[in-house]
């Protein structure tokens, strides 16, 4: 049977000479893959709209079983300005790797489709795209078996003096017992607030995300190392993050160092 269905693409692949397989998150039915004939032929007229991080409003055939199709799109939504910033594309498709790894095929999630939508907005206004991987992050977490505690200490649930991480106790830790845990994370304070604060809230109400380079440095080295040490996850496109991050600080560096020698 034929509908109109809502739709990210995740990403696409060849089949046979001229065909493709693309998978979508589709609002309505979780994640499918549809069979694109002749997907590959510049005459193929919706190859815009099935390249990955498009979205779109399409027509076709989702089947329970097997492969589905595509017939017609409707309508698009505005994606282009991932195609044209290396780090918000980087950062939307890491985001859109974690959804495709927590969740099975064939699985309706429509609150995380239109969480991806929303995410999508929140990056053409403007926000900090770290900031709202690691909010998916945060989120998911649970999806995966990990629920730490957030925001409160874990011991004796005062959330009012500086708190840090322990992963031994499963989440964060208030001043008073640091000594609890030898081996807590160090994390700056702030980055802990921060964190503490996306993993508590709907990411309709964030309205701003102005986040500063050593706060950013040890959010990512707090989920790095839950998603490393807990989730057991390595997405290829989280160590291209990770490259694009040391690069930006040799050039920095380099920037810095130039800056000094100038008479």
């Amino acid at each position: 049977m034929t509908e109109v269905f809502d739709a990210i693409v995740l990403y696409q692949r060849d089949h046979k000479e001229k065909d493709l397989m693309v998978k979508m998150l589709t609002r309505q039915a979780g994640k499918r893959m549809f069979y694109i004939r002749h997907g590959k032929s510049q005459r193929y007229q919706f190859t815009a709209e099935i390249q990955p991080l498009s979205a779109a409003t399409f027509e076709g055939t989702i089947n329970t079983t097997g492969l589905s199709f595509i017939n017609d799109v409707k309508a698009t939504k505005d994606t282009t300005f991932l195609m044209t910033d290396i780090v918000l594309n980087a950062y939307m498709t890491y985001i859109l790797g974690l959804i495709d790894a927590a969740f099975l095929d064939n699985q309706p999630i429509t609150k995380w489709y239109d969480l991806i939508i929303e995410a999508l907005n929140k990056l053409q206004n403007g926000l900090d795209p770290q900031g709202i991987a690691n909010y998916f992050e945060l989120q998911l977490l649970p999806v995966f078996g990990i629920r730490p505690t957030w925001g409160q200490c874990v011991i004796c649930g005062r959330s009012d003096l500086p708190l840090d991480f322990s992963e031994e106790l499963n989440g964060t830790l208030c001043q008073q017992h640091w000594s609890a845990d030898e081996h807590r994370l160090h994390v700056d304070t702030k980055a802990v607030r921060i964190l503490s604060k996306l993993a508590n809230i709907d990411l309709r109400l964030v309205g701003t995300l102005d986040l500063k380079t050593q706060t950013k440095q040890e959010m990512a080295r707090v989920m790095d190392k839950l998603y490393d040490d807990q989730v057991g996850i390595h997405l290829k496109s989280k160590s291209f993050i990770q490259q694009l991050a040391s690069w930006q600080n040799r050039m920095m560096q380099r920037e810095k160092k130039n800056d000094n020698q100038t008479p």
